[in-house]
Formats: C-alpha cells, sequence, structure tokens
C-alpha cells in the first residue's frame, strides 16, 4: 500500500478490521469476472495510513482513534532506580483508577539540530585548528547517530483526554517530570511510532509504501516486528526490563494497564485463596503432599489478599507487547533474538505474534489500544518494579556533547546556561592520572567553538599551549606588563558593590598570608567602604595601596604588610592593565601561575578570579572559570569561603565556575581541626549542578562514597574504571559516561610547537 502520510487532514472512518492491502488483484476480494459488456470497476484503494493505525485524526493536543476516544499524551522524564522511587511509584499506581498506557521508545538519536546550533553558534574569527576541531565535533555526532547500539530512550503515558490532569498529577506525586506533548512534537511521535525511527519531520504528502507480512510489517526500508509476553516470569526484580533496554535494541515496548476495583479483587483472591486451601484438604485427605508449586500459590495468594484488603496493594490487568525495529532481515533476526533469550532467562516467554503483526503495532502505538487482547493479572508493586523508568538520561538537545551514558547507550548532551539547571557549575574530582585536565580541556574547546569565553587559572601550565593553539591568550600574574587589577568595581548596584568589598576584604588576607583578627578586619572593611564612597570605582590597587597609608581612614600597618604588592616583587601584580582585559575578551584566557611561589598562588588565583568576576558583572554572559587545583585556595579558611562565595553568586552572572582537584580526601574531610576547610569543600560541591568522578584512588573512595551516597558496585567500578570514563552526577541522577574527542580535538589539546600529538591513547593527561 502506499498511501500519503496526512495526518493533518481528518479522514473518512472504516471499519476497524479493514484491511491494510488489497485482498485480490484490483482489491475486490478476488470474485468472479464481470460481463464484457460492463464496464471493469475501479479497484478499490486500501484505506489511508492514519485508518490503517486506526487513527481517525489528529488535534493540536491529542490523537483521536477511530471509535471517537481522545487521547493525551505526555513525555515522562527518567528517573534513578531505587526503594524509595519504587515505592512512590507504586503509590502513585494505587491511586489510579483509570486505564493507562506506558510507552518506552528506543531509537537511533536524532542530532541534526545540534549541529545545526553548533554550526550557527561558532563565533566568527575561529583558528584554523579550532574551525577544524568544530567540524571534527560535527562528524563525531553525525556517526553516533548511526554508531550500534548508541540509543535515544523516550517515556511516554498515554490515557483518555478527560483523565490527563489526573495522570499528570499521579506521575508527579511519584516524582516523576512530565510534559504534555501537542502540535509538531505529537505527530512527529506518533509518525515515528508508526513508520520507526527518530522522530522527526516527514512530509506528509510524500507515499510511504507499508507491507503486513506474517512475521514482520515493512514500512518503506525499515522492517518491523511485533512481539507479546505470553508467559510470566514468576516473580519481577527491580529494573526487570533494564537488561532489555541496554542491549541497545531499538524497540517501541508498551505495558497496557487496567485496574481492576478493590472489592471485584478481594474477592477474586478470597475464592482462589479457598480453592487453594480445598485442593490442600483434599490432597492431605488422600495421604498425599502438596507439590511446592501448589504451597508457593497459596502462600502468594493468601499475602497478596492481605494487602489488597488493607490498600497497600491493588490488582491491575497487565498486557506487555514490544516492536522491534531494524534495516534489514538478519538484523531482524538478531533482534528477536536477544529479546527472547532476555525474557527466557526469567522463564518468560515472547509469542512471534504470527499473522497478527499489525495487531500487535497497534498495541505499541501511543494509542492506548491494546489490540493483541491478551491480559496477566499483577499488582502493584510487580508493575512498580516492571516499567523500567530508569536509567535516565541527560539529554537536552541543546549545548554540546558531553560522552556518552554506558548504561543508557544514549549521547549526554546539556548546555549548563540554558537555565534549565540549578547552576553551571562544575566539580572534578579524580586522582592523578585519571584525565580530569584533559576532559576539562575538551570541555573548554566545545565551549569555545559555540560561543563560550573561558578562563583558566592554571597552577602548572598545562592550559596554555592548548590556549595559543585555539586562538587565545596566556598571561603571566607577576609578569610585567600581565597585572590585573580586581579592584576596579564599576557597578552601581549597591547590593553588588557591598558583595565586591567582602570578595576584596578575604582576597587582601590572603595576601597578607595569615587571618587578621577583629578589629584589624573592621578597619579593612571601614577602608574599603570609605575608598569606594568617594567614587573611585575605576581605581586600581595603587590608589588603595595610597590611600591606606596617607589617609585618616587609613590603616597605614595593614598598608606596610601589602607593600610587596606595592613596591615589591609583586607589584606587578595588581595594575591597571587589568582595564583591557575586561574590554577586549579573548574566546580562552589562561593565567599561568607557575613562575609565582607556591605560597603566593592562593593569593593570584584570587586576583584572578576577582577579574573574571568583575568582567562578568559588567557584562552577563556565558562564561566559563576553570580553577585547577582548587585546593591551594581552599586550604586557607579566607580562600575557602571566597571560593564558596563565588560558586553561589556566579549563576546571577551566566558565570559557570569548574574546580578540579586531585586533593578529595582533604576536599571532603570532615577533621574536627580543619572543620573550616572541611564544610567549605562540602560546601563547594552542595553549590555544584554537575559532579564529575572519574578513577579515584583507593585511599579515598569511602570519602568519596559517603560524600556523594554511592552504592557498593559504583564505588569499586570507580576504582578501576579506565582513564576517560567517570560517574557524572546532576538532576539527583548517576551517568556513567564515557568521554570521547576526536582526533583533531585531542591533536588541539595535546598540541605543543613543533609536537603534535595525535589519537585518543596520547590524549590522556597523565599528571
Amino acid at each position: 500500500m502506499r498511501q500519503p502520510i496526512g495526518l493533518r487532514k481528518r479522514a473518512a472512518a472504516v471499519p476497524p478490521g479493514g484491511a491494510v492491502t488489497g485482498t485480490g488483484p484490483r482489491g475486490d476480494g478476488g470474485g468472479a469476472s464481470p460481463a464484457r459488456d460492463t464496464p471493469e470497476p475501479e479497484p478499490d484503494a486500501p484505506p489511508g495510513l492514519p485508518l490503517a493505525f486506526m487513527l481517525s485524526h489528529l488535534e493540536d493536543d491529542g490523537p483521536v482513534r477511530l471509535d471517537g476516544v481522545k487521547l493525551g499524551v505526555c513525555e515522562v522524564l527518567g528517573l534513578e532506580l531505587d526503594e524509595p522511587r519504587l515505592g512512590a511509584f507504586a503509590g502513585a499506581l494505587n491511586a489510579c483508577d483509570f486505564p493507562l498506557q506506558l510507552l518506552v521508545r528506543q531509537h537511533p538519536p536524532g542530532l541534526g539540530k545540534l549541529r545545526e546550533d553548533l554550526e550557527r553558534t561558532q563565533p566568527e574569527g575561529l583558528p584554523p585548528r579550532s574551525r577544524a576541531a568544530a567540524a571534527s565535533l560535527g562528524r563525531l555526532l553525525g556517526e553516533l547517530e548511526t554508531r550500534d547500539g548508541i540509543l535515544d530512550r523516550r517515556f511516554y503515558a498515554v490515557c483518555e483526554h478527560e483523565r490527563s490532569d489526573e495522570l499528570h498529577a499521579l506521575l508527579q506525586r511519584a516524582g516523576l517530570a512530565v510534559h504534555p506533548l501537542d502540535g509538531r512534537q505529537l505527530r512527529m511521535l506518533l509518525l515515528a511510532s508508526a513508520l520507526g525511527g527518530s522522530p522527526r519531520e516527514f512530509d506528509e504528502d510524500a507515499a510511504v509504501e507499508v507491507e503486513v507480512r506474517r512475521r514482520e510489517i515493512r514500512a518503506g526500508d525499515r522492517l518491523m516486528r511485533s512481539l507479546h509476553l505470553a508467559r510470566w516470569p514468576r516473580s519481577l526484580a527491580p529494573g526487570f526490563l533494564q537488561g532489555l533496554m541496554a542491549a541497545g535494541v531499538p524497540m517501541d515496548l508498551a505495558l497496557h494497564l487496567g485496574p481492576i476495583p478493590a472489592s471485584v479483587a478481594a474477592r477474586t483472591l478470597e475464592w482462589q485463596k479457598v480453592r487453594f486451601e480445598s485442593a490442600r484438604s483434599l490432597t492431605f485427605k488422600r495421604g498425599r503432599s502438596l507439590s511446592p508449586e501448589a504451597e508457593i500459590a497459596l502462600e502468594d495468594v493468601t499475602r497478596l489478599r492481605d494487602e489488597v484488603q488493607r490498600g497497600r496493594e491493588r490488582l491491575f490487568h497487565a498486557s506487555l507487547s514490544l516492536t522491534l525495529h531494524a534495516g534489514d532481515g538478519e538484523t531482524l533476526r538478531d533482534l528477536t533474538q536477544r529479546a527472547r533469550a532476555h525474557f527466557a532467562a526469567s522463564l518468560g516467554r515472547l509469542d512471534a505474534l504470527p499473522f497478527r503483526q499489525r495487531e500487535g503495532l497497534l498495541s505499541t502505538l501511543p494509542l492506548a489500544l491494546n489490540a493483541v487482547a491478551v491480559w496477566r493479572t499483577l499488582d502493584t508493586s510487580s508493575l512498580a518494579m516492571l516499567y523500567p523508568f530508569s536509567p535516565p538520561d541527560l539529554d537536552t538537545r541543546g549545548g554540546t556533547l558531553q560522552g556518552v551514558d554506558l548504561r543508557a547507550c544514549s549521547p549526554v548532551v546539556y548546555d549548563p546556561w540554558d537555565g534549565t539547571h540549578l547552576n553551571a557549575n562544575t566539580a572534578v574530582l579524580a586522582r592523578s592520572g585519571a584525565g580530569k585536565s584533559f576532559a576539562t580541556k575538551l570541555g573548554v574547546l566545545r565551549g569555545v567553538t559555540r560561543g563560550v569565553v573561558a578562563y583558566v587559572i592554571d597552577p602548572e601550565g598545562e592550559y596554555a599551549a592548548m590556549a595559543r593553539a585555539a586562538g587565545g591568550r596566556v598571561l603571566s600574574p607577576g609578569v610585567a606588563g600581565q597585572g590585573l587589577n580586581p579592584f576596579v568595581i564599576d557597578t552601581g548596584d549597591p547590593g553588588e558593590l557591598l558583595l565586591r568589598i567582602g570578595s576584596l576584604r578575604r582576597l587582601i588576607e590572603v595576601m597578607i598570608g595569615e587571618p587578621l583578627g577583629a578589629e584589624r578586619r573592621a578597619s579593612l572593611d571601614h577602608a574599603l567602604a570609605a575608598y569606594y564612597a568617594q567614587g573611585r570605582g575605576r581605581s586600581g590597587f595603587a590608589d588603595f595601596y595610597a590611600y591606606l597609608r596617607e589617609s585618616a581612614e587609613g590603616d597605614p600597618a595593614l598598608a606596610r604588610l601589602l607593600r610587596p604588592f606595592a613596591s615589591g616583587s609583586l607589584r606587578h601584580l595588581l595594575t591597571d592593565e587589568g582595564d583591557d582585559l575586561l574590554a577586549n575578551e579573548a574566546l580562552v584566557t589562561v593565567f599561568d601561575l607557575r613562575l609565582l611561589e607556591p605560597e603566593l598562588r592562593p593569593a593570584a588565583a584570587m586576583v584572578c578570579t576577582e577579574t573574571v568576576w568583575a568582567a562578568a558583572a559588567r557584562h552577563p554572559r556565558p562564561r566559563l572559570l576553570v580553577v585547577d587545583e582548587v585546593w591551594s585556595i581552599m586550604q586557607h579558611p579566607e580562600g575557602a569561603a571566597f571560593m564558596v562565595s563565588m560558586a553561589k553568586r556566579a549563576r546571577k552572572h551566566r558565570l559557570g565556575l569548574q574546580f578540579i582537584t586531585q586533593d578529595v580526601q582533604d576536599l571532603l574531610s570532615e577533621d574536627p581541626s580543619r572543620a573550616i576547610t572541611g564544610h567549605s569543600g562540602r560546601a563547594l560541591l552542595q553549590n555544584a549542578a554537575f559532579k564529575l568522578l572519574l578513577q579515584q584512588d583507593a585511599a579515598a573512595i569511602s570519602t568519596v562514597g559517603d560524600a556523594f551516597d554511592l552504592p557498593e558496585e559504583l564505588q569499586r567500578w570507580l576504582l578501576s574504571c579506565p582513564r576517560g570514563d567517570g560517574l557524572l552526577l546532576a538532576r539527583g541522577n548517576r551517568f556513567p559516561i564515557r568521554i570521547e574527542a576526536t582526533p583533531e580535538e585531542a591533536e588541539l589539546i595535546e598540541w605543543r610547537p613543533g609536537a603534535h600529538h595525535t589519537g585518543a591513547a596520547n590524549a590522556a593527561d597523565e599528571r
């Protein structure tokens, strides 16, 4: 049958059992030949695709079936599977008193829009090497669309339209995020479900050929095979379907549920209990023992009857169908064997539905229609464990590629600055040599190619070569001609001025190298407030130093402690050159601190951070501030307070703070002697919406596990995972990911003048 798709038009009704193709050569059932003088009738045209798929028409807020029932369709975001969430979902099902369909779609990812956005947002004037890296990222996105095992997973819930609000409330009560589908999104879902593949725009005037065969359906160049779970496993473990989902099988899996009234369920269970007990009594009278299967059935019925009578459980009619998608017959056979093997391992059995492929496909469309009409009775707890809302995905189709989810087999794509996250802060925790610097450089490079300005505080000079190769600049604070001026405060906001004065006070404490007493801290705060009250917002450190020495409101003793930064070896650290830095931002700026003594680096790092904050406060735009080896700052109480304050305030000016450390135990320490530092480290992590845990040291894994509430299997995995693999914590979920770089990106990240290193194997950092 070749028919236009035509979902936009309302179609005339045909009988629900109408054939998809004609039954005879002329489509008239192959009757007797007409007389010669009678004109031969025109063959009956097969019904259009919407009618063949039991769809009357599509309205903006929901499809309408042939029986006139209008449906509501919503997308549900996945959650990490754990016992509390399973209990919450079971509670939501207990309150459901209407039929619904839960649908899982797995299909190749559609990353075309992401590639277009990458080209559209690419800033002008990128160096050739950076443009080549951006082009290679586009090719990687295209390769992921066709790579075996890389799939998108989407969860949907369907019910009658008049019960949609109730369904949304139930799912939200279970902690699930719900997004109703309408318009273009709904149309793409229906077409993709019927024709296979990823949701995308179809030409609804183009003809598509659909052929229903004995054991599969061909739609265009795609093959689909529908299966039904004929024999269910006796018991279901949490995440029963996760293994099938993670096997990389393109499919649509539908679970149809019909609640049974509590009174009917209780009566039925009581009758079954009586029947089993009678059978046991007769067996004992005959001198025989009851079979183990019968004993187990009696125990199950008794327990379930008690739970139903107490209202803790409900019974549902349930039906599970799945439709596999493939491009050729051999692949379809392989996918079928994998699906059957998954259920056979738990003593379940899939029915191949011979001659009923259309009914099987209808059962997996988002129409809340169980055309197979085979049901099994299940309780609430079993259903909660059956439906795989996990693993969740982190793919917002906006931003840039972060890696590949090893568990969900899907791309990890997000934009920290799109406003959907708590903030744009990221914590990177790993042992030495785990690849944290490479992962950070890759994130900086991919951000640069889409216009995100990046600043890197680099204590060891690791990022300088990459910044130069990417067309950025490298500054060495303390060297003549490369000073910074965080004392520039160009804002009329009194609240912002107050926060900046507090930051400068902490900076001066770190510069001095010792905490100030209460009296001197008050004196410094008074001096800063009086200084800026005189309208000196565009002044520099030199003017403030002179103010401390000469003004009656100043503090000459404090000025003497700051003398090295005014006329000593660090006199070039705080200069008016910061004005040029703020006015002429480069895409990448690296503050190379390796020329400074280790005890002076915390002060220099805070100077650099304050300068970046001045740029963010003056002109908010997506910016990334990377602080490598953040522990060098956090080990000072003033520096720790400064970093925590920065993490809390960064989102207000679209600044993303990314901090990196290998001193995980020190950062998370609960040692009473370092209580300020330990609590500040945890506060810093709490203000990071994203945490990337790469390979960990055995001595620190227990601290990491306790801090992030990681199960033992994930802790063991973090001890032995290869470089480039890690655990991303975001949105309350855990995503084991693999960070992939193209050869062009790896070469640029590891670029050295006169020496080019290619390949991902050479790209791991050796620190």
